[in-house]
């Protein structure tokens, strides 16, 4: 383990939805799915975003894409750019969330929205990976793990469509410290 690593961590639970959330923490379903909707908008923004349909299946596989909002990230020139273009972006659909533990001292809490592919092709395969590729283990939901504070950071957005391959082949490479339950 890196020195570096574990002076400024923090205790995340991971959850797929909002449901999941409420049913770990009873009588806190309120800031469970003001997590989620807030994880759900962070997604919007930071999602690796792809030019073509095609492109974000190789990436997350089939039943994993969707059309981003129109604005979700995007600086102007290159969303006017990419919809002449193609009409439209696509990025993987939110596969669960992370999100600090609601028993912490302060009022508030912190999320970052996971995606996860069903490609085995993919380094991001049955793996829950954050907006920058970086992963963090196993796809299953439930699970509380340690993570640095600035996993919890908020993520620039994405400003540029990533082509076919760009995303997971930043995963394994992200990885720079080993975390309990990976």
């Amino acid at each position: 383990m890196l020195a570096g690593c574990e002076k400024s961590d923090e205790t995340v639970s991971l959850y797929q939805n909002a449901d999941d959330c409420s049913a770990a923490n009873p009588g806190k379903s309120a800031e469970c799915t003001t997590a989620y909707n807030n994880a759900l908008k962070e997604a919007e923004r930071t999602a690796p975003k792809y030019a073509t349909r095609e492109d974000c299946v190789a990436e997350f596989g089939e039943g994993q894409c969707q059309q981003a909002p129109a604005q979700a990230g995007m600086a102007p020139e290159n969303q006017a750019q990419a919809q002449q273009s193609s009409g439209s972006f696509w990025m993987p659909l939110m596969a669960g969330y992370m999100m600090g533990r609601l028993m912490g001292g302060g009022a508030g809490f912190a999320q970052q929205p996971l995606f996860s592919s069903k490609n085995p092709a993919s380094p991001a395969y049955g793996k829950y990976t954050d907006a920058t590729g970086k992963n963090y283990g196993a796809a299953q939901p439930g699970r509380t793990m340690t993570v640095p504070k600035t996993a919890m950071a908020p993520k620039p957005a994405t400003t540029t469509t990533v082509t076919r391959g760009g995303f997971g082949e930043s995963v394994p490479n992200k990885a720079l410290c080993r975390y309990p339950g990976l």
